[in-house]
């Protein structure tokens, strides 16, 4: 596997989101990844995401430590939650692509050739993380606004027109990353998936023990949930294979 380590110390200091007791936790856990003790290091990125520590680096590494530890199903939970945040990473996609190799139920990749246009599109659009983007919108709103407030008070003409004219750029930035943005939240909020983490895992016809099975899924299968509720996750995978599995046999992805 190439890079089966991501160095995020220095993320922890400089982002929000991470805790002040959470980055010592994660140091540690680097220090006993690196002794060869991944079961300690997942419990002690785990107290991390339990303080409410989202981040792709500590969903990859926690990725890589169940992958060292043979747990292909939850490696590829935390390699997917982690490219649900940084869809452009190459490490995150080449570990998961890794991993689901070694599953038993194979994906069917499309042959379809990639539009380099819409491609470069998709980049550029990951390339800042949600949190991030939302963050910029908020500044570039207060930055606009206080631009105006100069531009009421100048007596300058020159000033005026040039204050137009930073406004109509910023505006322009703001349009476009507000509607990356809003795309972004809606995909989190109406598409979700889930990863068998079970050595198998039954697919029923009903939400409920005696139901008949239909399909039988193996460690590290990916699906699309439609539901989750009472012990029970509705899924689908493909055209053909649509049910209810054990919550206790899968992780559902959710926006983190």
């Amino acid at each position: 596997m190439k890079k089966l380590l991501t160095i995020f110390i220095l993320i922890l200091f400089s982002s929000p989101s991470f805790a002040g007791d959470c980055t010592t936790t994660a140091k540690k856990g680097l220090e006993v990844y690196q002794e060869g003790n991944y079961e300690q290091a997942i419990d002690l990125w785990k107290d991390c995401l339990d303080q409410g520590v989202h981040h792709p680096d500590l969903l990859y590494n926690l990725g890589n430590a169940y992958f060292r530890q043979g747990q292909i199903g939850f490696s590829i939970f935390y390699y997917e939650s982690a490219l649900r945040l940084s869809p452009n990473n190459k490490d995150i996609l080449h570990n998961l692509k890794y991993a689901q190799s070694l599953t038993k139920d194979k994906v069917k990749e499309t042959d379809e050739e990639e539009n380099p246009i819409l491609t470069g599109i998709y980049s550029v659009h990951h390339i800042i993380p949600l949190k991030s983007q939302l963050y910029l919108i908020l500044v570039l709103a207060w930055l606009m606004a206080g631009i105006g407030l100069f531009k009421v008070l100048s007596k300058s003409p020159r000033a005026k027109n040039a204050c137009l004219g930073i406004i109509f750029g910023l505006s322009l930035l703001l349009g476009t990353l507000a509607l990356s943005a809003g795309y972004k939240i809606f995909i989190f909020e109406t598409e979700t998936k889930g990863v068998v983490t079970a050595t198998t895992a039954d697919v029923t016809s009903a939400p409920h023990d005696r139901s008949q099975t239909l399909n039988i899924l193996s460690e590290g299968t990916v699906f699309n949930v439609l539901s989750v509720e009472h012990g029970w996750v509705e899924i689908q995978l493909g055209d053909k294979i649509k049910g209810f599995v054990k919550t206790t046999e899968v992780g559902v992805i959710d926006g983190l």
